[in-house]
């Protein structure tokens, strides 16, 4: 095609010619045919294909050079598949090249595009070993591209050269038309009959054919896939023509396919791993990578080895246990995992193995006895550490590819990590029901202890009150004195263990509450009163500020519980002359209750840890104030259990506010 005009154009004119001439007789007539012949056969039979071959070439070069540009800026390894496919077409391509090249600067043109293309190659052949993203790989990238540009300004010298030559053979063509038409004027009636029929046939034999090409290319380009041009539609060039439109087609749909396959067995392998890691069980995770490893890799027969926690005897799973004696798996099975370190894979397909890879002869035979198919293993790794691997084997088929074996290592991986957490996670259940148990019995220990204790205590608190009570005769006052001593020590261990108890029964479930309507005023009338000698002794005053009536839900004897607890400690913590203030009042839906006081306080850091169990503070204990820690446990466990809460807050030297808020349940006021 030159300029604008198009093929239908110049097929008409030269057929055109040609009738006119084939009137005409004479030499003349046979020699503007045998020149007109000529000039059409140089363009269609070399200029023009040697021009496509061109082209072909330029198209492959530009495809590996994309691809691979784009691998090494971006580490995406799908592109390499674009690469390798360019790969093994240039050879074909600059072959038909040369051997369309017949003039001596054709073939010194084809001949520079050659050495130039294949320095391009032996650069990209380390560029694409080069890790992605990285310096060398960006200094590659450049480099490619300045060999890239020569190969270019070669293919553009021999697309000049080969366009001068077309011009000149048209302009050739043109001028023996215009020279016939001319000697020929005298028969245009003739003529032009003769051209009609000519073209009548031109169209139907090569204009028609080009058109229904045509639409096929505008139809894939438009996004129709399925559309195919007719090989056996008009003359040779054109049949040509339509079976490379065909075969490129099909090239490009088995490689979408290939590609759309692939994307299919990520996914696939993908949700697998989510699934190997859902597991907590290192048997159910290993069932899962068999299941779906042979369903997504269409392996007929899947063998997991593995061996931790020291064992030398791996474990052995199998896709229908055919690891057992018997089995076609069984002698595999017994193969020592010795020659596998982490990492590694190995296919019996494989030409090039790592250095470090070399299967036994043992376990070469054993996969020989399964059958001729191909038979994939890859190590799997926890941590640093190999714990087993894992044999793919296909009865029949194709050999494992490399996308197959970067997926089976993928899940290989997955499976790793689920071994691994699955592991740690089977430990700390074994962990947990062991302290469990040393809980159980803890809380059945102190359950025993106490109640065993409670006896005696009883029996020595009332001989102590007989003894006090003076019924076995006059007591003097250092007897009387020692025998208080001993009273408060009493009560002291029976306090400590009813708090002992109320624990015990708080962990075994067994502390329940009875609700009834109370009065929180009255609770507090009671508490109070009960304090009051011990507030007295310590020379410690007792402060109230009650907004009655002040009803609630609850269990009167755990608030009683909390009243004394919460009284005795400011009592207790407040030196002589401090004072205990006591609140209580109604806010929106809850009871607030407070006892403040103008004691010791708790230091700041120590402040979270006052509901643990047996804590005490620091300045209590250098004082030696007597306490067992488990009050405001046991409060707090209370206050829960009204679905309250409790807040303290405390400054040394200051003193200490513990607020209790309760809920008022419906009907309550």
């Amino acid at each position: 095609m030159h300029g604008t005009r198009s093929v239908r154009q110049l097929l008409t004119r030269a057929f055109a010619v040609l009738v006119l001439l084939i009137v005409c007789a004479g030499l003349a007539e046979m020699t503007a045919v045998l020149l007109q012949h000529r000039v059409v056969n140089q363009l269609t039979t070399h200029v023009q294909p040697l021009q496509v071959a061109n082209a072909r070439l330029r198209t492959v070069l530009a495809d590996a050079q994309r691809s691979l540009r784009g691998y090494l800026l971006t580490g995406d390894g799908q592109l390499l598949d674009t690469y390798h496919v360019a790969r093994g077409e240039y050879h074909a391509a600059i072959g038909r090249l040369r051997e369309l090249a017949v003039t001596g600067p054709e073939r010194a043109s084809v001949r520079e595009q050659a050495e130039r293309a294949d320095g391009w190659w032996t650069l990209a052949e380390r560029q694409w070993q080069a890790p992605p993203r990285s310096a060398t790989a960006a200094g590659f990238v450049t480099e490619g591209k300045t060999l890239f540009q020569a190969f270019v300004a070669a293919s553009d010298s021999l697309d000049q050269r080969l366009a001068r030559r077309a011009a000149s053979l048209q302009r050739r063509s043109a001028t023996l038309g215009w020279l016939t038409v001319t000697a020929v004027s005298a028969l245009t009636v003739v003529a032009a009959g003769l051209a009609v029929l000519t073209a009548r046939r031109v169209n139907r034999d090569i204009t028609a054919p080009l058109g229904r090409l045509v639409n096929v290319l505008e139809r894939r380009r438009g996004g129709d896939r399925t559309i195919r041009a007719d090989p056996d539609d008009g003359p040779a060039e054109i049949r040509a023509v339509a079976a490379v439109i065909n075969t490129t087609a099909d090239k490009s749909d088995r490689g979408r396919a290939a590609e759309q396959y692939v994307a299919r067995l990520r996914a696939d392998v993908r949700h697998l791993g989510y699934r190997i890691r859902a597991h907590l069980v290192v048997d159910d995770a290993i069932r899962e990578a068999i299941d779906g490893l042979a369903r997504i890799l269409r392996a007929d027969h899947v063998l997991i080895r593995l061996r931790y926690d020291g064992s030398d005897t791996p474990a052995i799973f199998s896709l229908h246990d055919e690891h057992l004696p018997g089995g076609p798996l069984s002698a595999l099975a017994g193969c020592d995992l010795g020659w596998l370190d982490t990492g590694d894979a190995w296919t019996t397909d494989d030409e090039e193995p790592a250095e470090t890879v070399h299967p036994p002869d043992d376990e070469r035979a054993a996969c020989a006895r399964i059958g001729d198919g191909p038979v994939l293993t890859v190590a799997i790794s926890s941590g640093d550490e190999c714990i087993g691997a894992l044999t793919l084997i296909r009865d029949t088929g194709s050999p494992w590819t490399p996308v197959e074996v970067r997926l089976a290592e993928g899940v290989v991986a997955d499976l790793g990590r689920g071994v691994h957490l699955a592991r740690l996670y089977e430990h700390e259940q074994h962990v947990v029901a062991r302290l469990k148990d040393l809980d159980t019995a803890k809380s059945d220990f102190m359950s025993t202890v106490s109640h065993e204790l409670r006896t005696p205590l009883t029996s020595i608190a009332g001989y102590l009150e007989l003894m006090l009570d003076e019924e076995a005769g006059a007591l003097v006052a250092p007897q009387r004195r020692m025998l208080e001593v001993i009273a408060r020590n009493t009560r002291r261990l029976r306090e400590l263990i009813e708090d002992m108890l109320i624990l015990s029964r708080i962990e075994s479930g067994d502390f329940r509450i009875e609700k009834s309507e109370v009065e929180l005023g009255s609770l507090v009338d009671n508490a109070l009163a009960a304090i009051a000698p011990a507030a007295a002794k310590a020379s410690v005053g007792v402060h109230t500020e009650i907004d009655r009536p002040l009803r609630l839900d609850a269990d009167p004897e755990q608030l009683d519980r909390v009243l004394m607890n919460l009284l005795s400690n400011a009592v207790k913590f407040t030196p002589p002359e401090g004072t205990v203030t006591v609140r209580a009042g109604r806010d929106g839906d809850e009871l607030v209750l407070s006892v403040a006081d103008t004691g010791m306080g708790i230091p700041a850091a120590e402040q979270q840890a006052l509901f643990a169990r047996f804590f005490r503070a620091s300045n209590a204990i250098h004082q030696a104030i007597p306490g067992t820690g488990l009050g405001l446990s046991i409060v707090r466990t209370i206050v829960d259990n009204h679905g309250g809460t409790i807040a303290v807050t405390s400054a040394e030297r200051v003193g200490t506010t513990v607020t209790v808020r309760l809920p008022v349940t419906a009907g309550s006021s």
